[in-house]
């Protein structure tokens, strides 16, 4: 049996594969961040584990796109930010100019805190980060 760190968050007890609205509000207590593209890759996922494949019986799994950033050190940060709606994408190709995903490697946007349905979701910021 070994102790946990006292500083340590609740969220990490139970650790998530992708960024998380609490990743700004406690671990960096920020509504944004700026931060620097280091790839986008396409990863298998299960956004709702009620959606049974009637083949397999098991929770469908749909391929969707995941950002990866750099952090302030330049390492990558481990946990990448699902890509789930459109509206992301269109704020990202707003942000970047980017037209292709290999325009978007060192591309800096900003993520923030928004809200959907009445819950506080991470969206890409639309505006253009200013150098």
């Amino acid at each position: 049996m070994s102790a946990i760190a006292p500083t340590t968050l609740l969220d990490d007890l139970h650790p998530a594969r992708f960024l998380k609205v609490s990743d700004l509000l406690e671990r960096w207590k920020v509504q944004q961040i700026t931060v620097t593209i280091s790839r986008l890759t396409n990863e298998e996922t299960i956004p709702n584990p009620k959606d049974i494949d009637p083949d397999t019986h098991k929770p469908r799994v749909i391929i969707q796109p995941v950002l990866y950033f750099n952090t302030k050190t330049g390492a990558e940060f481990p946990r990448g930010y699902l890509l789930s709606a459109k509206e992301d994408i269109n704020a990202l190709k707003t942000a970047t100019g980017a037209h292709t995903v290999a325009d978007l490697k060192d591309k800096k946007i900003t993520l923030h805190v928004g809200e959907w349905k009445h819950k506080a979701v991470l969206r890409v910021d639309a505006q253009p980060v200013k150098e």
